[in-house]
């Protein structure tokens, strides 16, 4: 059977989305059940401390049609918080001020509550004079309007112009909502802590920040720029950390589709990778929709325990089912099986290896998903097509030249040890896997345990081997055991270095001195080499003594609304990420460091502070 069909039936699908994408990323539906309305009120010179102009009040009123309502700024379980910026003309951000929503029952969960803004809302903006320069303000209002039996996401691009007499405009004092703006706002020169919302259950910070970046010429600030990054990006992620788990699935799969007669070994080459490859991106769509309706972060789907234990049986059953103990029905990578529908095994394969690489973020990525994940579903879908496309670049060009099967080695009786030898990689991940889950101090068990398995397989299958290699093989598996042993051994009680994340405090201390912020998680690879090789405990204790810098670990590990909002009003989605928060003036233009840093880049932005 011909493969031309399914190929050109890929890529046609593929540049029908993105030609879609870019021809009508801004249009709106044709009915949105809102009128937007934008009115500007005066407030003299000398009402506020150190206002020595004229200012104008800005606010965008949301008025929805009955029953209509969108989330609020603060992050929600399920849906997407309400996001106003605004910009002057001369590409000044100005800040945002976010009334309190009204609380009410969750269109996505009714068992859930979430605080949502009603029809009559109010967002302000404060524009700091009324000089020309300043004028036209461009306002984007990015919502996710809902309805008891819908959603409807919506982007507006409003604009203000300066009016023609400001002095007579209405006074933003004598408004009824007044008094709720200044609990908004101090209006005051210097940074000024965000609101905080205390319930029984948590408590939420509104932060609010204009993040800077260490490479802000690497910032995605247009669709196309986040789809050539993203497949750089996407590229990228083959030789991250995180792909060691998936490369026994990777190697299983090309080394299974290059057995077989001559005659048949290209086409089953080129097949196999077309359905790989079609796994993966079908995995990447469906991140998409995920992570742009809940607005969670990258790599966030292993906060949950359920699938990270799910994901630990899987990688154990492909494992075992290496050493013949059973034959699994979909995915089965024993070499030479004859799968009865290769196509299936092949297309899950490609979904499998692409979500244990996902807690991965390498360079570029972080500043595509900053700017993807804030934008209207469909701009979402296609950037993570095009990471999706750049991680398949390796497998597009074996469909492209088939041929390279050839390079393939031939089967053998070596075939056995590596196939065992992926088995026991697949256990290894699984074991991994269920230390996230459990918790680290597991693997004082586990990762011992992993060794007698191997050592006990390698002793029975050496019982014929020659006296020197046999008891060879044997001490070097003794000497393997005794380091899984030393290196999970628990270690010295020292004082860490690092502080612990608590938002409140946070919020109090920003402004009042230099602060290092880090993001982590245990199920982040990336985040794991950063910690071995830059963010040491030696580092870390060096630069306080030596910079009097407090070193702040916000762990991501399990679900942390705090540390999600903070993570979100850095601009950032993925994680590794490190925030330096400066002191007075400063304290709302914090430098965020994203994916990989160096050890020397962090030590010269210390010295410069």
């Amino acid at each position: 059977m011909s493969l031309t069909k399914p190929i050109s039936t890929l890529f046609l699908t593929l540049l029908l989305i993105l030609a879609s994408t870019l021809g009508h990323a801004q249009i709106q539906p044709s009915k949105v059940p809102m009128k937007t309305v934008v009115e500007a009120f005066s407030i003299p010179a000398g009402t506020f401390e150190a206002q020595d102009t004229q200012a104008i009040l800005l606010t965008v009123t949301m008025n929805m049609e009955p029953d209509w309502y969108a989330y609020s700024n603060l992050p929600a379980e399920m849906g997407k918080p309400t996001s106003l910026t605004a910009t002057t003309a001369n590409k000044h951000p100005l800040e945002v001020f976010y009334p309190k929503g009204k609380e009410k029952p969750d269109t996505f969960d009714p068992t859930n509550t979430v605080d949502a803004y009603v029809s009559g809302t109010s967002l302000f903006t404060l524009i700091p004079g009324i000089d020309q320069s300043h004028f036209p303000v461009a306002l984007k209002l990015d919502l996710l309007l809902c309805h008891p039996t819908k959603c409807l996401p919506v982007r507006l691009d409003l604009t203000f112009k300066r009016p023609d007499s400001p002095e007579t405009l209405p006074a933003a004092k004598e408004q009824p909502w007044w008094p709720a703006f200044l609990k908004l706002s101090p209006l005051k020169n210097e940074y000024q802590p965000a609101t905080t919302f205390t319930d029984s259950e948590t408590t939420v910070v509104d932060w609010k920040f204009t993040p800077q970046y260490l490479q802000p010429g690497l910032e995605v600030t247009s669709l196309l720029s986040a789809l050539l990054m993203g497949l750089l990006a996407g590229l990228i992620l083959n030789i991250m950390p995180c792909v060691l788990p998936v490369v026994s699935l990777k190697l299983s799969a090309l080394l299974n589709a290059g057995t077989g007669d001559k005659d048949d070994q290209k086409h089953a080459f080129r097949e196999h990778n077309v359905f790989f490859v079609l796994g993966v991106l079908s995995f990447f769509i469906v991140l998409a929709v995920v992570l742009g309706a809940t607005g969670k972060a990258w790599g966030a789907l292993f906060q949950y325990r359920w699938l990270v234990f799910t994901l630990a049986g899987i990688m154990a059953a492909l494992g075992l089912s290496l050493f013949g103990l059973f034959h699994l029905p979909v995915i089965d990578l024993k070499f030479g099986t004859g799968h009865t529908n290769p196509r299936k095994q092949a297309f899950f394969t490609g979904m499998l290896t692409t979500l244990l690489a996902t807690p991965c973020s390498g360079p570029f990525l972080g500043g595509v998903l900053g700017w993807a994940l804030i934008q209207g579903p469909l701009i979402i879908v296609t950037v993570f097509i095009a990471i999706g496309l750049g991680m398949s670049i390796p497998y597009i060009i074996l469909i492209l030249n088939p041929a390279l099967a050839r390079f393939l080695p031939k089967s053998g009786p070596w075939i056995e040890y590596v196939e065992k030898g992926i088995g026991f990689f697949l256990l290894g991940t699984a074991f991994y896997l269920a230390a996230i889950a459990v918790g680290n101090d597991s693997l004082r068990i586990l990762a011992p345990l992993w060794v007698i398995i191997v050592g006990a397989w390698l002793w029975v299958r050496t019982q014929t081997a020659k006296l020197f290699s046999r008891w060879i093989i044997r001490l070097s598996v003794l000497v393997l055991l005794i380091g899984a042993i030393l290196w999970t051994a628990p270690a010295k009680i020292e004082t860490s270095p690092w502080e612990a994340f608590d938002p409140v405090e946070l919020n109090e201390r920003i402004g009042q001195e230099i602060l290092f912020v880090d993001f982590t998680a245990d199920w982040c690879p990336t985040c794991k080499v950063l910690e071995a090789t830059v963010m040491t405990d030696e580092n870390v204790n060096k630069w306080k003594n030596e910079y009097s810098i407090p070193f702040i670990k916000v762990d991501m590990t399990e679900r942390d609304p705090d540390a999600e909002a903070l993570l979100m009003a850095l601009g950032s989605r993925s994680i590794p990420t490190a925030a330096i928060f400066m002191k007075g003036d400063k304290a709302g233009s914090p430098l965020v460091l994203r994916d990989l840093f160096t050890q020397e880049q962090l030590e010269k932005i210390l010295k410069s502070l």
